[in-house]
């Protein structure tokens, strides 16, 4: 008896899955980084990224469809950019992997001491609620998929619930004086390698593509529909932070490595908001380490040869991607802010923008390659793009300069 092939998903779930990729972490740090810009440069690179995003993962969908089914970065690296391109692809993911792992920790460990401080009232060091908080999510990584996926699925209700709890509860308070106050368009844009971070989905991209059998409709509506939900969360969310806390706080909180709920809760009238911003931050944060944290094990397991990922392997694969993160946000309490920038300025930008512009035009103008689906614009569109990704490394560059 002929074995049916399995039914190809939704657009519904691929679109959950983009959006779910996006949304963590990464959005914990915007109203930060740009407080100092204020809140019109803020929602302009909100726009400008997440459009530059769309651009780019449709790209990579038409990248991903020249390929055989299940192929990966790696694959399609080194069929379009040779081996070279494959080990920059291969360090390039590596580098954006343990920088997110450093903000996540960095910033998972104050969340986590808040967290104990309130159930038991009593103060809790940072080194103490930093290594609590490695070692209770090394251990569940330990546990295996199975059991990451049915946390997750808690801690994503979680996020949702406390989300729309704080939007409903904080939403009196905004300021509109707050929101259309001065702005400085310049310093706005040193804030666009972090939202790069914020948007990153990409490589979740060839994961759907196999999901939804190849199903080019399926597949361009989940990826715009899918990018389209961050930025209308983010977008929420700016407005909430930057309308509730003066811009000068919000300056001095990034500068000090405050986290964004610690410094909401100072400026909020209510005691639900507080408790709120502590739990969405949390949520938000630790959705993005497991799924990163899965991912890099899996990455590292696969780069080392370790085909059977148990028992002790898996353990030493999992001490791999948490110590050296660990000990290095345990020297600098804004290192979450500057892990996410780097990770935005330079492993997004030529992950998810330069070689996903390289590895079309190859594909088109040197192989005349084709496929269902093409992102308008050409040569001019792929230029215009190239150049974008080109400006946001120099953007980075520039503030590490600046330093």
């Amino acid at each position: 008896m002929t074995q049916r092939p399995p039914e190809a998903g939704s657009t519904f779930s691929g679109t959950l899955l983009v959006a779910g990729t996006c949304i963590g972490a990464g959005m914990l740090a915007l109203p930060l980084v740009t407080g100092a810009g204020g809140f019109g440069p803020a929602m302009l690179a909100n726009l400008l990224c997440w459009l530059f995003v769309l651009c780019t993962g449709l790209l990579l969908l038409e990248v991903n469809l020249w390929m055989d089914e299940g192929a990966h970065i790696l694959s399609m690296t080194k069929r379009f950019l040779g081996r070279i391109g494959e080990v920059v692809g291969g360090g390039v993911f590596l580098f954006l992997y343990y920088c997110l792992m450093i903000a996540y920790l960095a910033g998972g460990g104050p969340l986590w001491g808040q967290m104990l401080e309130g159930f038991s009232g009593l103060a809790v060091h940072p080194l103490v609620a930093l290594g609590s908080f490695a070692t209770v999510f090394a251990f569940i990584l330990f546990l295996g998929t199975k059991s990451i996926d049915r946390i997750n699925w808690l801690l994503m209700a979680g996020l949702v619930l406390s989300y729309l709890l704080m939007l409903g509860v904080g939403s009196s308070e905004v300021n509109l004086s707050l929101l259309f106050g001065e702005n400085s368009w310049a310093l706005g844009a040193i804030a666009l390698p972090t939202f790069f971070s914020a948007f990153g989905y990409h490589n979740i991209i060839p994961s759907i593509t196999l999901y939804l059998h190849g199903d080019v409709k399926k597949l361009r509506r989940a990826i715009i529909i899918g990018s389209s939900v961050p930025f209308l969360v983010y977008s929420f969310w700016l407005a909430l932070v930057m309308g509730t806390v003066p811009k000068e706080a919000l300056e001095y909180a990034y500068l000090m490595g405050m986290p964004v709920s610690g410094v909401l809760s100072q400026f909020s009238e209510g005691v639900w908001m507080a408790r709120l911003s502590v739990f969405f931050s949390f949520f938000a944060l630790v959705t993005s380490l497991l799924g990163v944290s899965l991912s890099m094990v899996d990455f590292l397991g696969d780069g080392l040869g370790i085909k059977r990922r148990e028992g002790l392997r898996r353990l030493g694969l999992v001490l791999l991607v948490f110590v050296p993160p660990g000990l290095l946000a345990l020297n600098n309490p804004r290192i979450f802010f500057d892990a996410l920038a780097y990770a935005g300025g330079f492993g997004e930008a030529v992950l998810n923008g330069l070689l996903p512009v390289l590895m079309v035009w190859i594909g088109r103008y040197k192989h005349g390659l084709d496929s269902a689906f093409r992102l308008p614009g050409g040569k001019p569109m792929l230029l215009f793009l190239l150049a974008c990704t080109l400006g946001v490394i120099g953007l980075e560059i520039y503030h590490l300069l600046l330093r």
